[in-house]
């Protein structure tokens, strides 16, 4: 009966859509509202002119919402789902994929990646600006233009700031419960007409709502514009960041039912109060030009980040200390040839340096699924990995009828690892693990993409696109491995590339916009996740997987008081071959543990995720603002072997935002608003559940002032 009535929704939007197409022909059509997206290009262009997929968050709904953190304003963009893990900083991501930690979405911060992808690490998010200086966010869904390489699989998450244009400064204050207190603000200066600084802070520091689970976070952050002429101009912009987070693991059945603010650490544990602390900083400054028929960018980069903790997801529960130091730069050029013809060369340049080590902080013997003594001071591995990419890529736009256009493009990737270990090499430390002897090891991979885009009139169009792309193995991936019984990685994981088809409707009107996208996405030599006796995990390539779905974005002003804003999407992640295991045998049985899996759910995949939201402006009480959300993702299988299925949830939250004066804003958020008790996230792994808890009914109110 559900998935009845989700495919008969998409059917009517999808007749809907085209009969409000007929409609906008007609003489009396409603205007159009121009969307500008800066992703696919690093420039300015109308979003119904790409023959792509891109969802924006305003920055009017980043103000309304004053998230706790950015997943909560992303989720209203069709297909986009983002858990926040604990409570905490930390996140995972389901766009066009099932709920993963993998490398398959780019992050950017004002177009420059906000980490490398050979360290890819899934809480991005940690080291991006979440503070008063935003001014919007863009998705691009899918494999995306030739702009990007490894990890712009499913898809290009870049967050914008503001720029420097006017003397605003903001200074604001949130608190709520469970000991939430958040302070931000930006101060910004003009030196002339021409050039100006701004600079904004936040500082959050939060008890959280289950045990161990407290958090502090500050970020500081610097942009400076210039413009030397209308032709030249430069931006430099520093970020820097320092979080400090409790760690905690996810709950079993029983736990979560008994108590789900519990931590789920056992007592030892809890008792060395183990942390993540992470630190990053970014230096970026980009170069433009604007000529007659020629447009140029060049963005040198710097980057450094650490990431120290306790892995409490893994039953010995190692330290894990790391630090990585990046150096690139962002080279492209536009040359506009006639109208409608443009030519687009660049290169992308990357060096990375980082340091690993991983030992047992403490003696503890665990139980069930390969049981085993880890005594305290044990060593897993110790190294240094030092990549280099090098990435040329061209991509031109013509057009073949007035209405017709096309897109080409073709990216080149070399990535090379260089691999050092300052432990000796060994098969076996007794828990799995294996110790191998320095190495290189090089990736290289061309990546084509085509497109078409038919302009039906000046506010819709309809796309259809095909893009090429991949996602290289991370040096933990490659050289942290286990026993040669166990793994067959060494020269054997290969980086998975990606094949996506899409077609897509967009039009936007005065009163009425719709973003229609169905999307196939084959992945071959898929990396996954499996098991060796001792219950830790590695990774293999695991065949061919394949991804579709269908995403669906309205946004309708039923008034001028009045607007309603639904993202939806529908779609089906399965393996098409996987042997799980295969070669392996079991040391008790001495029989194969291959399992064929072909065929498959991927586990954590949701059926569906939807986001409603009403949006109320009073003409009653000049300044109110009430945003009232359902937030609703559908069941899914628990592990790959689809033993066992999560329900789903459906909560509730509500957003009031207040003009005391024409400065001063009062806001008030409700999440979770009937206190529901639910599960954000469930899987099977090391043979028993691991529930992340949703958080309850939680109260967050605060001031903001503009100066």
């Amino acid at each position: 009966m559900k998935q009845r009535f989700c495919y008969s929704l998409i059917s009517l939007s999808i007749l809907s859509a085209c009969s409000i197409n007929a409609y906008a022909n007609d003489d009396n059509a409603m205007a159009d509202i121009e969307q500008i997206t800066v992703t696919s290009s690093r420039t300015a262009k109308l979003n119904t002119q790409l023959a792509l997929s891109i969802g924006s968050v305003s920055e009017e709904v980043l103000n309304n919402d004053n998230s706790q953190h950015l997943s909560d304003s992303l989720q209203t963009i069709p297909g986009v789902l983002l858990n926040q893990l604990s409570g905490g900083q930390g996140h995972n991501a389901a766009i066009r994929m099932p709920i993963n930690y993998g490398g398959y979405t780019l992050y950017l911060q004002d177009n420059v990646p906000l980490q490398s992808a050979a360290f890819y690490n899934h809480n991005a998010l940690w080291w991006a600006s979440s503070n008063s200086s935003l001014s919007r966010l863009e998705v691009m869904k899918g494999a995306g233009t030739s702009l990007y390489g490894s990890g712009a699989v499913a898809a290009t998450v870049n967050v914008l700031s503001a720029p420097v244009d006017s003397n605003k400064n903001a200074v604001g204050l949130t608190l709520g419960e469970a000991g939430y207190a958040r302070y931000q603000g930006s101060i910004t200066q003009h030196f002339s007409e021409n050039n100006g600084v701004r600079v904004s802070g936040a500082y959050l520091n939060n008890d959280g709502w289950r045990d161990n689970s407290s958090v502090e976070k500050a970020e500081l952050n610097m942009l400076h514009e210039v413009s030397f002429s209308d032709r030249h101009q430069l931006k430099t912009s520093v970020m820097a960041s320092s979080l400090d987070q409790q760690m905690l693991d996810a709950l079993t059945e029983d736990e979560f039912n008994d108590d789900p603010s519990q931590s789920g650490l056992p007592l030892e544990v809890v008792n060395i109060d183990p942390r993540r602390k992470t630190d990053y900083v970014r230096v970026s400054s980009e170069y433009r030009y604007h000529g007659d028929a020629v447009f140029a960018s060049v963005i040198p980069y710097a980057r450094y980040r650490s990431n120290d903790y306790i892995a409490t997801w893994q039953p010995n529960m190692p330290q894990v200390e790391s630090s990585v130091k990046t150096v690139g730069v962002l080279a492209l050029a536009n040359f506009s040839h006639s109208d409608g013809f443009d030519t687009t060369i660049g290169i992308d340049l990357e060096s990375a340096k980082g340091d690993a080590l991983s030992y047992q902080a403490a003696t503890r013997t665990t139980t069930g699924w390969g049981a085993a003594t880890y005594p305290k001071g044990h060593v897993f591995y110790n190294d240094e990995t030092r990549f280099r990419g090098v990435a040329p890529y061209i991509q031109h736009n013509g057009v073949i009828t007035k209405q017709l256009s096309y897109s080409l493009g073709l990216r080149y990737d070399n990535n090379k690892y260089e691999f050092n270990n300052s432990l000796p090499t060994y098969d076996d430390d007794g828990f799995g693990n294996r110790s191998i002897a320095d190495r290189t090891d090089t990736f290289d991979h061309l990546s084509p993409k085509a497109s078409l885009n038919y302009q039906m009139n000046d506010i819709s169009n309809v796309y259809v696109r095909f893009a090429n792309a991949i996602r290289i193995p991370t040096a933990s991936e490659l050289y942290h491995l286990k026993t040669k019984e166990t793994s067959a990685q060494l020269s054997a994981l290969n980086e998975e590339t990606s094949d996506t088809y899409e077609v897509g409707y967009k039009a936007h009107f005065e009163a009425l916009s719709i973003e229609l996208a169905y999307y196939f996405m084959a992945v071959d030599d898929a990396i996954v996740t499996a098991y060796d006796d001792f219950g830790a995990s590695y990774r293999v390539n695991a065949a061919r997987v394949e991804h579709s779905g269908i995403e669906l974005g309205v946004n309708y002003d039923v008034s001028k008081s009045v607007a309603v804003a639904f993202a939806y999407s529908q779609s089906e992640h399965e393996f098409d071959h996987y042997i799980e295991d295969q070669g392996r045998i079991d040391r008790n049985t001495q029989r194969s543990k291959a399992q064929d899996l072909s065929g498959n759910s991927l586990q954590m995949a949701p059926d569906y995720v939807a986001n409603l939201r009403l949006n109320y402006n009073s003409d009653v009480f000049d300044g109110l603002n009430v945003v009232a959300e359902i937030q609703s993702i559908g069941d899914y299988w628990m592990d790959a072997k689809n033993t066992q299925k999560y329900s789903g949830y459906t909560v509730a939250n509500v957003k009031v935002n207040y003009l005391l004066t024409d400065a001063l804003k009062l806001h008030v958020r409700v999440a979770n608003l009937t206190d529901k008790k639910y599960a954000l996230q469930g899987e099977l792994r090391y043979g028993r559940e691991r529930i992340q808890p949703g958080a309850p009914r939680t109260l967050y109110m605060g001031l903001h002032y503009d100066f």
